[in-house]
């Protein structure tokens, strides 16, 4: 398939940082990244996006967040074609929809409502889209790439979803790649600690979840309450499989995550590290010297068996402030508002996006400026500017 997306926006942002790209996506002006996306999210409201439920959030936070992260992850290094087709599919990705989820807000089957779409986001966008919502992600993605941890040269032929054997897609490295790439944002975007427990990974002794191949559904739990205490969701060791999948095709653009797919985490990692940061968000506040000391090494050692989510390095930060130390403060809300560039979305959904960034500019903004921790609740309570 020829990526070329019609009716791109011919200024040039590529030369923008990651930095300056998230501070637009952070302001709710997506558009000026996109000439096609405000219409595009317009026509998505008046569909009834918004009404949908999906996971942690509604349908439409959902594509608008997987679009943003897709334009995060391709704009500074792929530019603004590429970057605009990977967005543009990340925001109508399950418009038809799949092989996942049935939300369609556009028939498929209508050659009207395909056509609406191309008006929308482009011929190019619209086809890619379209095919995803005709083919089997799970099979091709979890028991075809994953499983054999590489993205074929010559390509993979696979049936037409309702078709059956019938029709056959073929379907170019180029076009596996976004397919990897695209689903690394969908998982990361939506999944959460209420999804673990509705698989069963806890009732089964963590050998079960959605994200494994061949699980047990004599393990599901299907009355785990939502949404649970949204303890973050055990997806990072998947989407860094994910992402060294995607590194196989040599030709193509790479997230910046996990070092640009050069690094991989393990599950056994991910769960350590997951429960070590949750031992400490959920502990009793009230903590003397001595605690702040043994908290910081758990935080420590849950960086070290994952260092590639942010929240860790808030949770460090404030420790630090609190012993007094002003620089290590500084230098590990650095590292957090480094990582936030580059995911586009939290770890811990227990808050939104915006509200981490923007308390983590704060700790910067006072560890940068040698300002120390309050003693006074109200003067922590009323942080606020950041300049």
């Amino acid at each position: 398939m020829k990526y070329d997306c019609t009716g791109a926006d011919k200024e040039s942002h590529s030369e923008m940082s990651r930095g300056e790209i998230l501070e637009i996506l952070l302001a709710g002006e997506a558009g000026k990244l996109d000439k096609t996306y405000d219409d595009t999210v317009a026509e998505l409201k008046r569909r009834g996006a918004h009404r949908c439920w999906h996971k942690h959030s509604d349908f439409l936070q959902h594509l608008t967040g997987v679009s943003h992260t897709l334009k995060l992850w391709m704009l500074p290094e792929a530019g603004d074609i590429m970057s605009d087709l990977y967005a543009r599919v990340g925001l109508l990705h399950s418009a038809y929809s799949n092989s996942y989820v049935n939300l369609a807000l556009f028939d498929p089957s209508n050659s009207t409502e395909r056509l609406i779409v191309q008006q929308l986001i482009g011929r190019e966008a619209e086809e890619v889209i379209y095919l995803f919502c005709n083919i089997d992600r799970q099979s091709i993605v979890v028991d075809t790439l994953l499983k054999h941890g590489t993205i074929p040269k010559e390509g993979l032929d696979v049936p037409h979803l309702r078709d059956g054997k019938e029709r056959m897609i073929h379907l170019e490295p180029s076009l596996l790649q976004l397919l990897v790439t695209f689903t690394m944002a969908d998982i990361s975007d939506q999944y959460f600690g209420w999804q673990d427990e509705l698989f069963g990974y806890t009732k089964s002794g963590g050998t079960n979840s959605m994200l494994f191949p061949d699980e047990d559904k004599s393990m599901h739990y299907s009355k785990a309450l939502w949404p649970g205490y949204s303890k973050p969701g055990l997806w990072v060791s998947y989407v860094s499989s994910l992402c060294s999948v995607a590194k196989t095709y040599t030709s193509g653009f790479l997230p910046p995550v996990f070092n640009y797919c050069e690094n991989a985490l393990s599950i056994e990692d991910e769960v350590k590290a997951r429960d070590l940061y949750w031992s400490v968000v959920t502990s009793s506040s009230y903590s003397d010297e001595e605690d702040d000391y043994e908290t910081i090494e758990i935080l420590k050692t849950c960086i070290s068996l994952n260092p590639w989510v942010f929240e860790p390095y808030v949770m460090i930060a404030q420790k630090y402030f609190h012993i007094g130390e002003l620089d290590e403060a500084k230098e590990m809300s650095e590292k957090a508002l480094n990582l936030q560039q580059m995911w586009g979305f939290p770890w811990d959904k227990r808050l939104g996006f915006s509200a981490w960034v923007a308390w983590t500019r704060v700790l910067n903004q006072r560890a940068s400026r040698k300002q120390e921790w309050p003693m006074n609740s109200w003067e922590v309570n009323n942080f606020g500017l950041v300049e």
